[in-house]
C-alpha cells in the first residue's frame, strides 16, 4: 500500500540543505588546510579552475535540483561539482597514497559529466534516439582515458602523469595506450555534443530556443577567456569560463524568463560575432603590416596602424554584422516591403485558393521568426480557425503578446490576423503592427476569394446531387407510374381490338392507337434509361461487375474486386462512379493495349475507385483526350479528385476518390 511522501517544505529538506551545508563546509576545509601546509603542491591555475568547477558546477546544480527536483541536467551537474571537489580534495593530501592515486585521475570525470549534462540540456534528454552514440563515445572515451591513467599510475614509479616520462614497462605503455585511443573517442564525443547543441538550436522553436539562447553568452566569455589568456598571459581567465557554463545551464533549466530576452541574445550574437572578427582581424593586421612594411622590430607601429585601421571600420562592420542577426532573429522584420512582396507572389501562385490561409501563416512565421500565426474567420455563432502554424503556448500558459489584426474585405470583417510575440512579455515595433495590417489586408482578399469558391462549390454540388436525385426520382416515377399505366392501355386497346372483330373503321382505330401506345412506352423506356443507368437499379457492385463482364474476353482480363453492398451512397455519387469506371474501361480497350484490368471499390471515409492496366502507359506528349477530362470534371462536381499516374514496371491507374456526404470535400 503506498504511502503519501514528506510535504514539500517538510523537516526532510531543511536536514538534506544542512547535511549538504557542513559537508561543504568540510570538504573546503579539508582542502584549504592541506593547500595551505604545502602552497606549491599543486600549480595554482589548476587548483582555482578544479576549485571553480567544484564549486559552481555542485552549487549550482543544487540550485537547478532545488527548483526542478530529479531533473537530469542539475543530476550531473552536481556529480559534475563533486568529483572536481573530490579530485581537489585528493590533491590537497597526496603524502597519503590512496589520495595520490585518486588525485591523478579522478578530475578527468567533471569534464565526461558535463558534456553529458550538456547533451541533455535544456530538458534533460536526448535530442533523439540517434544521439546515443554521442553519450556511448563520451562514456567510453572520458570512463576509458580515467581507466587507462588509474592503471597507469598504479604502475611504479606511479608519479608518471605527474612528471611526465613515459612508462617503460608493458603494463605503463597498454595503460598509456588506452588513455590516448580513450582521448580520441572523448573528443569525437564532445564533437558531437556540440554538434547537438549546433541541432538543437536550428530545430527549436519558442521557449525551447530561448533556453538555449542563455548558453550564447557563454560562448562570448569564452572568447574572452582565450584573448585574455593568449594576448595577456591573465591568470585564472579561464574561471570566467568555468562560472559562465553553469550559470547558463541553471537559467535556462529554471526557465528565467527575461522580458527581451530576444535583444539580449542579439547583443550577445552580434558582440561575439565582432569580439572573433576583430580579434581576427586584428592578428592578421599586425601580421600582415609586420611582414611587408615594418618587419619583425615594428610590433608596437604595426600595432598601432591595425587599430587605426579597425576603428575606421569597426562601426561599418558592426551595422552589418547587426543586420545579419536581425536577419537570423527578426527574420525580414526590418524589410517589410520584402514580406509582402513574397506573400503577394505567393498569393499569386498558388492555384489551390483553400491552401492559401495555411500557406500565409506558415510563410510569414517563417520569414519573421514568429512562434505562432493563425487566421480566423468570423463564423456564425464564434471565430473558426481556418489555419495556423505554430504553438500558442509557453510552459502551458497562454502568453499576454498575442495580438490580432483586423481582416476587412469590400468593407466586411471577414475575420483575424492573429500573431504571437516572439517572447513572452515582448511587443511589437510600431512598424511591425504596420506590417501585419497589411498582411491582414491581403490575408482578408485570399481568405474572402477562397470562401466565394469553397460557395460556389458547394453550390454546384448540391445541383448535381439534386439533379441526380430528381433524375432518380423521375425514373422511379416512370418506370412504376406512367410505365404501367401505359402498358395497361396497350392491353385494354389489344381486348377492344378483339371484341369489335372485323369492323374495318374501329379497328383501324385501335391499331393506331395500339401503334401510339408501343411508341410511348419506347419512348419512356428510352428517357428512363437516359435518367440513370438502368444497371444501377441493383446497386453500383453489381452494375460495375456488369460493365467489367461487358468488355472482359480473350484479349483483355477485367477483374472488379468491390463489396457485396454499398448503401447509403448518394444517387450522383454512384451514377459519377459508375461513369468514370465506364469511361476508364472504354479507354483501356482502345487506347492501352493491355492484357489485365483491375478495378478496386474501397469505402472508408471516401468512396475510392481505382482502375489499373498493364498496357502502354500514359503518353509522354501529346493532348489529353475528351474523356479523361470527362472523369475529373464528374469527380470534381462532387468535391471529389482524378488522378492518373504510371505503375511500375508499365500501365496505367486511375485513382477516384468521392465523398460521401455533401460539403465534405476529400483529402
Amino acid at each position: 500500500m503506498a504511502t503519501a511522501g514528506p510535504a514539500p517544505g517538510g523537516w526532510h529538506r531543511p536536514v538534506n540543505r544542512y547535511a549538504a551545508a557542513v559537508l561543504a563546509a568540510a570538504v573546503a576545509a579539508a582542502v584549504l588546510w592541506g593547500q595551505l601546509r604545502d602552497p606549491g603542491r599543486t600549480a595554482l591555475a589548476w587548483t582555482g579552475m578544479t576549485g571553480g568547477i567544484g564549486v559552481a558546477f555542485t552549487g549550482l546544480g543544487a540550485l537547478v535540483l532545488a527548483g526542478v527536483p530529479g531533473h537530469r541536467v542539475g543530476r550531473l551537474m552536481v556529480a559534475a561539482g563533486v568529483s572536481s571537489l573530490g579530485a581537489l580534495l585528493a590533491v590537497s593530501w597526496t603524502e597519503w597514497r590512496p589520495a595520490a592515486w585518486v588525485g591523478q585521475w579522478l578530475w578527468l570525470v567533471p569534464f565526461g559529466l558535463i558534456l553529458l549534462a550538456l547533451l541533455v540540456f535544456p530538458d534533460g534528454r536526448l535530442p533523439s534516439w540517434r544521439w546515443s552514440p554521442v553519450a556511448a563515445l563520451v562514456i567510453l572515451g572520458v570512463g576509458g582515458a580515467t581507466v587507462g591513467f588509474a592503471l597507469l599510475t598504479l604502475v611504479p614509479p606511479h608519479d608518471q602523469l605527474l612528471t611526465g616520462t613515459p612508462p617503460t614497462t608493458a603494463a605503463g605503455r597498454t595503460a598509456l595506450s588506452i588513455a590516448n585511443v580513450s582521448a580520441i573517442l572523448a573528443i569525437l564525443g564532445a564533437a558531437g555534443v556540440l554538434a547537438s547543441l549546433g541541432r538543437r538550436w536550428w530545430t527549436a522553436t519558442g521557449d525551447t530556443r530561448r533556453q538555449l539562447a542563455c548558453l550564447l553568452p557563454t560562448l562570448c566569455v569564452m572568447a574572452l577567456t582565450i584573448w585574455l589568456d593568449s594576448s595577456w598571459n591573465v591568470s585564472g581567465a579561464w574561471l570566467l569560463t568555468v562560472v559562465a557554463v553553469p550559470a547558463g545551464m541553471t537559467l535556462a533549466v529554471l526557465r528565467y524568463r527575461l522580458y527581451g530576452l530576444d535583444r539580449v541574445v542579439n547583443r550577445t550574437l552580434v558582440w561575439l560575432i565582432m569580439t572573433v572578427v576583430v580579434i581576427a582581424a586584428f592578428v592578421a593586421l599586425v601580421s600582415l603590416l609586420r611582414w611587408w612594411f615594418f618587419g619583425s622590430d615594428g610590433s608596437s607601429e604595426a600595432s598601432l596602424v591595425a587599430t587605426g585601421l579597425l576603428a575606421v571600420t569597426f562601426q561599418p562592420a558592426r551595422e552589418r554584422v547587426q543586420r545579419g542577426v536581425n536577419q537570423l532573429i527578426y527574420g525580414d522584420r526590418d524589410d517589410p516591403y520584402l514580406v509582402v512582396r513574397r506573400l503577394t507572389g505567393l498569393l499569386r501562385d498558388t492555384a489551390e485558393p483553400d491552401a492559401v490561409p495555411q500557406l500565409l501563416t506558415e510563410a510569414l512565421a517563417a520569414s519573421l521568426r514568429l512562434p505562432y500565426v493563425a487566421v480566423e474567420t468570423a463564423g456564425r455563432h464564434a471565430p473558426r480557425r481556418l489555419a495556423f502554424h505554430g504553438d500558442l503556448t509557453f510552459h502551458g500558459e497562454k502568453p499576454d503578446g498575442a495580438e490580432s489584426f483586423d481582416m476587412l474585405a469590400h468593407g466586411e470583417h471577414v475575420g483575424r490576423l492573429i500573431v504571437a510575440t516572439r517572447s513572452p512579455g515582448a511587443r511589437f515595433t510600431r512598424g511591425e503592427r504596420r506590417l501585419f495590417s497589411d498582411v491582414a489586408l491581403h490575408a482578408a482578399v485570399a481568405v474572402e476569394t477562397a470562401r466565394l469558391i469553397q460557395d460556389l462549390r458547394t453550390s454546384r454540388e448540391r445541383l448535381v446531387v439534386a439533379r441526380e436525385e430528381e433524375r432518380r426520382r423521375l425514373r422511379r416515377d416512370l418506370h412504376d407510374g406512367l410505365g404501367p399505366t401505359i402498358a395497361g392501355m396497350s392491353m385494354q386497346v389489344s381486348a377492344a381490338q378483339r371484341i369489335v372483330g372485323r369492323h374495318e373503321r374501329a379497328g383501324t382505330i385501335l391499331d393506331e392507337l395500339a401503334g401510339d401506345l408501343r411508341t410511348c412506352t419506347v419512348e419512356v423506356r428510352r428517357l428512363v434509361d437516359q435518367l440513370r443507368p438502368p444497371a444501377l437499379d441493383r446497386g453500383l457492385p453489381a452494375a460495375l461487375r456488369a460493365e467489367g463482364r461487358r468488355f472482359d474476353g480473350e484479349e483483355l482480363s477485367v477483374t472488379v474486386d468491390a463489396p457485396d453492398e454499398l448503401d447509403g451512397l448518394p444517387a450522383a455519387v454512384e451514377v459519377a462512379a459508375y461513369r468514370i469506371v465506364a469511361e476508364a474501361l472504354t479507354n483501356v480497350a482502345r487506347h492501352a493495349h493491355a492484357a489485365r484490368c483491375t478495378i478496386t471499390v474501397e469505402l472508408s471515409d471516401a468512396l475510392v475507385l481505382t482502375v489499373v492496366d498493364d498496357g502502354v502507359g500514359l503518353p509522354t506528349a501529346g493532348r489529353r483526350g475528351v474523356g479523361l477530362d470527362s472523369m475529373r470534371e464528374r469527380a470534381e462536381e462532387l468535391g471529389g479528385t482524378c488522378a492518373l499516374r504510371t505503375v511500375a514496371p508499365h500501365g496505367t491507374a486511375v485513382e477516384v476518390r468521392m465523398p460521401l456526404r455533401l460539403g465534405v470535400p476529400v483529402s
